[in-house]
């Protein structure tokens, strides 16, 4: 028994070694490659969660050395048997042993259970650390082949120890990245400015970038991004703000999205023509200067820095001059991609 203790002393060191090493690398993987040396298994699902109204609303979930054709099942499985997580739930509750097979016997035809079989996720075993209906929970699933030897209480007893220091770093690895984001250059807090988690937890919302969110998403509840929005975050595409000449632009940084809201560059707004134009214009070119220069009439010029003002929203040569300037600042401060 001392020689167990004394090697889960020793993971739960290793863990909060990596959780500080490791800010810019898949923790979790690193964590539960780890720990096959405390329970062997073959497969992992790594979820948090809220059970509401009988299923189970999943906010983050990492799959290990899952097949991509065998996870879609075993999540339709989580979230329908919110019990099982449940019978988990609590540091010091119970393990829980199942068959995956059997459990899924009923909704799964021959090809699925053949990819099951293939994966070696044909046996489970669940532990959670939390469960509740407002807070929410995390579960570590772990699966065998079914030729492999069965979970065994002892398994249970260890990862039952074991899973909530797994918790714990994963919570420290995590603070870690989002202080390591909001130190990195452009990154300040501030009313067009927001901080979230990767799955679109807000942790900082400034004032004007939720008002502009809200314009978007009436719905919104402040709490997490709106999916749509989510969405385009997580690939850094731009989303602009029609008629009022901005967009909203994320950024990932490891373990958070750093979104701003700026304004959008004129050379997005315009032609390439009306944009050559209104540059040289806001350079102190005149009409007869930019025709010359462009090849154009310079009534053409006339009507062309007329449709730019128009696009742009400003009536005269000092807005555009400013409005060019703060474009060209913007780019200058603009929030740099990580080192991937």
């Amino acid at each position: 028994m001392g020689c167990v203790l004394e090697a889960i002393l020793q993971f739960a060191q290793q863990l909060y070694r990596m959780a500080q090493r490791a800010v810019s690398e898949p923790f979790e993987d690193l964590a539960l490659a780890a720990l096959t040396e405390q329970v062997a298994f073959d497969a992992a699902l790594w979820s948090t969660g809220q059970i509401h109204g009988g299923r189970l609303q999943v906010h983050r979930l990492h799959a290990y050395r899952m097949p991509p054709a065998a996870l879609e099942p075993l999540v339709s499985l989580v979230r329908q048997r919110p019990e099982a997580l449940e019978a988990t739930a609590g540091a010091h509750g119970p393990a829980h042993m199942e068959d995956a097979t059997a459990l899924l016997a009923r909704g799964l035809d021959a090809q699925a259970h053949e990819q099951l079989r293939r994966g070696r996720i044909e046996r489970q075993l669940l532990i959670g650390t939390a469960a509740c209906g407002s807070a929410g929970g995390e579960w570590l699933s772990l699966h065998r082949a079914q030729s492999d030897v069965p979970f065994d209480s002892q398994d249970c007893e260890r990862l039952q120890v074991l899973m909530p220091h797994l918790s714990e770093s994963r919570a420290v690895h995590r603070a870690l990245c989002l202080r390591h984001a909001s130190s990195e250059p452009g990154i300040v807090p501030g009313p067009h400015r927001a901080l979230t988690l990767c799955d679109g937890t807000v942790l900082h919302c400034g004032a004007q970038l939720g008002e502009a969110i809200g314009a978007l998403w009436p719905e919104w509840n402040g709490l997490r991004l709106p999916a749509g929005l989510l969405v385009r975050a997580q690939r850094e595409e731009p989303v602009p703000l029609a008629g009022r000449g901005e967009r909203i632009q994320a950024r990932r940084f490891t373990d958070a999205l750093v979104l701003s809201l700026c304004c959008t560059p004129p050379q997005e707004r315009l032609t390439r023509r009306e944009y050559e134009v209104a540059r040289r214009f806001a350079a102190g070119e005149d009409y007869h200067a930019v025709a010359r220069r462009c090849g154009l009439a310079p009534a053409t010029v006339r009507n062309l820095l007329r449709l730019a003002y128009r696009k742009l929203g400003i009536n005269n040569r000092t807005q555009l001059v400013r409005l060019m300037q703060r474009a060209e600042a913007a780019a200058r401060l603009e929030i740099p991609a990580p080192d991937r």
